[in-house]
């Protein structure tokens, strides 16, 4: 009932993943306005929000999303809000979030960027050795997410408690506007 008539080439929907149909700046805006309207409390939403971006900040790829609402879940917060706070990890943002995570582990953990790593580098070696790429980046995510979390929730309360604030005057306003009219 509700399928495509023509369904889309596996290149179609690579294109449609990296780079939405409405355009980047809008996709944001719509993303923007699609938390604002997520019904709570600023405080909630806010929370929700910086579980999301913690989380996709983590190297759990698949996994940002259930991760996020657990933790939403756990902290008493919008589980819809932490769903939209892990699209800080996306394809645009994924080389970079992983290359910051990777060399802020090594740091952290005393180890030596690229330590085992090389033309040897293979899928074998990464599940025999999972501490020389997936421990640093665990780290290096964690306190990135530390750190980008609470930032997040910093921005994103004061900007939801306006946005409610303002919605409901025009709401108000209407209401008034309908029983003089």
């Amino acid at each position: 009932m509700f399928m495509r008539r023509h369904p889309l080439s596996r290149a179609q929907q690579l294109r449609r993943l990296l780079w939405p149909r409405m355009g980047l700046r809008r996709q944001g805006r719509y993303y923007i306005i699609k938390v604002a309207r997520i019904q709570g409390t600023p405080h909630s939403i806010a929370l929700g929000m910086a579980a999301g971006v913690f989380m996709g900040l983590t190297p759990f790829i698949g996994l940002h999303v259930p991760l996020s609402m657990g933790l939403a879940w756990l902290l008493g917060a919008r589980m819809m809000a932490g769903v939209v706070g892990t699209l800080i990890a996306n394809p645009w943002t994924y080389p970079a979030i992983w290359f910051a995570s990777y060399r802020l582990g090594c740091l952290l953990l005393g180890m030596s960027p690229g330590e085992g790593q090389g033309p040897d580098l293979s899928l074998t070696f990464l599940l025999d050795h999972p501490w020389q790429l997936f421990m640093p980046m665990l780290v290096g995510g964690g306190l990135l997410g530390a750190v980008l979390g609470p930032l997040t929730y910093l921005v994103a309360k004061p900007l939801i408690a306006l946005y409610q604030q303002r919605r409901a005057e025009r709401r108000r306003a209407a209401a008034r506007k309908r029983l003089k009219g």
